[in-house]
């Protein structure tokens, strides 16, 4: 190489390197000076995901895992780079974006955000359902395993031809083990996917959650089998979609896997508000290390956190949390309607259904173990549910979703 070359070349070193830090000054300048509260969202995540007693060396790691993702979501123009990096993956025609969350993220043949679930060892999780199983027994209070569908049906190849998604074969896997103990389930995944919506009317585009409208649909079939096979009396009306107000806010939501691709990449998508026509009167206790907060008024003034779907929010706001959660216990107490206490066990798919179903009961207490610090049974006999639900979806297996012995 001749001098001269050598010397462009460690010019167009140097360039690269201001250029570079350039960009990771100006990334840093917007993180520390513009609208984001470092130390705020820092210490909303930390509280949020540290339980109290919490030992010293899981809160350290945890204090460095709270501030990683408090930086990567104040990231100075974060949306912006994304979105210029997914509109990019779009030109290219990938299917397949590298994510450093989800390892890699799929846009399926129906244009939906996806990933695939790893096959699982269920054995402990089995084994912690039996042993609820006989602490409720105990007490004679009835448990109901029910499954809520994953994103990726089993009867169809949606990924890219070399992928396999496990999420439904381990669901299947657990199932047997319940029938083999003689534990009662309900499978809700074969009537989803055979009803009159498709998938895009099921699951939103850009998120892993069932839309409002299927969540509607499983939460009729799940009162039907509590009047049928456990005494309940729900009337039929407060499981008609005719009594239900319907309200389409259109392009409206960017999911959570949308906001790791960016909208140029996956859309935004519809979301539906579904509320009852009929008059309601509910008190709501929301409950959390030991503070309580209380709502009261109708379905929409109680139930719903309307905050969410406030005007001018932007689509990356979590619509899906109107419908209250994210809570370690809730309470719905329905002054209208007089018989009914269930208390359920769920994820995040029971956010709609649990508020579906207050509509019909007198109570309805809902549970988080992920956040929830004390034993289920112990909170059953304290509280005497008529019956006791966990509804989880088929992602829940190799989580701490069955703890539930408490802290």
């Amino acid at each position: 190489m001749k001098l001269r070359d050598l010397f462009k070349t460690h010019k167009t070193e140097k360039i690269t390197a201001i250029a570079f830090l350039v960009i990771i000054f100006g990334m840093l300048w917007g993180l520390l000076f513009t609208e984001h509260n470092v130390r705020d969202d820092f210490l909303e995540d930390y509280r949020t995901t540290i339980l109290p007693g919490t030992p010293l060396i899981e809160r350290v790691a945890g204090a460095i895992d709270s501030l990683e993702k408090t930086i990567d979501n104040d990231t100075y123009k974060r949306e912006e780079y994304i979105d210029f990096y997914g509109r990019v993956q779009k030109l290219l025609g990938k299917r397949i974006i590298v994510d450093i969350g989800y390892g890699e993220l799929y846009k399926t043949k129906y244009g939906q955000i996806a990933y695939a679930v790893p096959r699982q060892d269920v054995s402990e999780e089995l084994e912690n359902i039996f042993q609820l199983k006989e602490e409720l027994d105990k007490l004679n209070i009835p448990l109901l395993y029910i499954q809520a569908p994953f994103k990726l049906p089993a009867h169809e190849q949606q990924l890219p031809e070399h992928l396999k998604d496990h999420a439904n074969e381990n669901a299947d896997r657990f199932l047997n083990g319940l029938d083999a103990a003689g534990i009662d389930y309900f499978d809700l995944r074969e009537n989803y996917w055979s009803g009159e919506m498709n998938q895009n009317q099921l699951f939103f585009n850009t998120d892993h959650h069932w839309t409002i409208n299927g969540a509607f649909s499983s939460y009729a079939e799940i009162a039907e089998i509590l009047n049928t096979e456990y005494g309940f009396h729900i009337d039929k009306k407060y499981t008609d979609l005719n009594n239900f107000n319907q309200k389409v806010f259109r392009e409206y939501y960017l999911g959570s896997m949308g906001r790791r691709v960016g909208e140029s990449y996956g859309g935004t998508d519809d979301f539906t508000l579904i509320t009852p026509k009929f008059d309601t009167s509910y008190t709501v206790y929301e409950r959390e290390y030991g503070a309580e907060k209380v709502f009261e008024g109708d379905f929409r003034k109680a139930v719903l956190t309307n905050s969410y779907l406030e005007e001018g929010t932007p689509p990356e706001t979590n619509r899906y949390a109107v419908y209250h959660g994210d809570n370690a216990e809730l309470q719905f107490v329905n002054h209208n309607v007089r018989g009914g206490r269930l208390l359920m066990l769920k994820d995040s798919f029971g956010l709609p259904v649990y508020s579906f179903l207050s509509t019909g009961l007198h109570e309805v207490r809902a549970l988080d173990v992920r956040l929830f610090q004390d034993s289920v049974s112990e909170y059953a006999e304290e509280h005497r549910p008529d019956l006791v639900i966990i509804l989880y979806n088929a992602d829940c297996f190799g989580s701490n979703m069955f703890n539930f012995k408490g802290k």
